[in-house]
This record gives C-alpha cells, sequence and structure tokens, in this order.
C-alpha cells in the first residue's frame, strides 16, 4: 500500500485491495463484532418496523423512544446515542463502533433524502415511509448497499488516511491537499460500488428472515449475516482484475 502511495499517480482500485489485505486481521474481527451487529440489526429492524401500523412502539421494542413528529434529525441523534451505549458496553471495538454507527446514520439520513425530503423539516413519519420502500424482500438490498458501502469506505479510509497525510506534498500524485482530498473521494467511491454485491445477497437474507422470524429478526441472525457479508466484500475488493 505505501509503495502504491508513493507512485507517480494512484490507483485507488489498487490501493483499496491492498489496503484491505493490509487491513485483513481487523477486517476478520469487523465479522464478529457486537457494535457492528448491532447497528445492522437496529437497521433490519427498523426497516420491518416501517410496514408495521404502530411503528413509534415498533422501535420502542428494540429500545429506541420516539414520537412520529419527532424531527429526523433528533431521532438519528437518538439512535447514534443507543449506538454510543452499546459501544460502552464492548470497548473492544474501538473506533470501529464510531464507523459502524455512523453507518448506520448515513443509511437513515440517505433513505429519507431518496424519498424526497430535506433532513431539516422532515419528521419520522418521513423516515418511515421512506424505509417502507426498502420494506419489502428485493427493495432491502439497496439500503443493506448504503449501510455496508459506507462502513466499507470508512474503514479503508481510516487505514489509508495517517499515510496519505504524511505524504501530501511530498509524494509525486499528493502534490496538495486538493490531491489528496480528489484521491479520498475516489477511493470511497470505488469501495461504496464494491458494496453493490449487498444487494441481491442482503434482499434474498432478509426476505427469508424476515418472513421467518415474522419481522422480528434476531441479533444472531443479523450476526451470520454480517460474517458472511463482510468475507464477501473483502474477496470483492481483493480479488484480481479480470
Amino acid at each position: 500500500m505505501l509503495r502504491l502511495l508513493d507512485g507517480p499517480s494512484l490507483d485507488e482500485a489498487a490501493i483499496a485491495r491492498a489496503t484491505a489485505l493490509a487491513a485483513e486481521r481487523r477486517l476478520r474481527t469487523l465479522a464478529n463484532d457486537p457494535t457492528l451487529v448491532h447497528a445492522f440489526w437496529l437497521l433490519t429492524r427498523m426497516t420491518a418496523a416501517s410496514r408495521q401500523p404502530d411503528f413509534e412502539s415498533e422501535l420502542a421494542g428494540i429500545g429506541i423512544q420516539t414520537s412520529s413528529n419527532e424531527p429526523i434529525l433528533r431521532f438519528i441523534s437518538r439512535v447514534s446515542d443507543a449506538m454510543r451505549s452499546e459501544a460502552a458496553a464492548h470497548p473492544a471495538s474501538g473506533h470501529f463502533a464510531e464507523l459502524a454507527s455512523l453507518a448506520l446514520r448515513r443509511a437513515l439520513t440517505e433513505t429519507v433524502g431518496q424519498h424526497g425530503g430535506s433532513l431539516f423539516g422532515s419528521s419520522v413519519d418521513d423516515l418511515q415511509a421512506g424505509l417502507r420502500q426498502y420494506s419489502g424482500g428485493q427493495s432491502f438490498g439497496r439500503v443493506a448497499r448504503l449501510f455496508f458501502g459506507d462502513l466499507f469506505a470508512r474503514t479503508l479510509r481510516s487505514f489509508v488516511e495517517r499515510e496519505l497525510s504524511n505524504r501530501t506534498g511530498s509524494a509525486p500524485a499528493l502534490r496538495s491537499i486538493d490531491d489528496s482530498q480528489e484521491f479520498t473521494t475516489s477511493l470511497d467511491r470505488y469501495a461504496r460500488e464494491s458494496a453493490r454485491i449487498m444487494e441481491s445477497f442482503a434482499a434474498g437474507w432478509y426476505g427469508k428472515r424476515n418472513w421467518e422470524s415474522q419481522h422480528r429478526i434476531s441479533r444472531g441472525d443479523a450476526e451470520g449475516f454480517v460474517g458472511v457479508a463482510l468475507r464477501k466484500l473483502r474477496s470483492e475488493l481483493v480479488r484480481s482484475e479480470s
């Protein structure tokens, strides 16, 4: 990875694969990380809850109190607080707990945005309407792609940013902060696009498990999915180009 950063040009695909290989041990650990599992579990349950007549009660059942007219930004802050409480119980997660929380936040905000609303002035009702669009088996794959794409982009960036800052101004392809930011944007885009493999996999899994569990996917179910999902993402990033 370091050699690639010092080259005359930056290949974000090659650096993403090299970074994934360098981070292999931590990425394997993430497969069983309780805070990551909790974040994905919350996403599955909130999505399933959006189809129920009493969205507020369903959310209360997973530990998140709200009201239908609560501003969406306040609600997302409440979800972040719940994630911080979960992270406090699992200190070994380290800063990856925050990455999982931010990925969940991104999935929720983009869901509202794609529903056509602005975050400012939107409410929990708008979130429910947005999530309902993704609550079918096939549709859930898109929100899962949002979540894992953001998580993987942030994870790769956390491994490369220190070396990137050390080389900005000295490496041939990193002459300025603008060069560094442009590369980071490209790396993010590559990681998020790699998460496209999540769509069909997540859709099939969610449709089956949500029906079998009567809309009550368990943490154990979520943990099993996360483990396989991260293996698929690692394989997608490190595979040789055909």
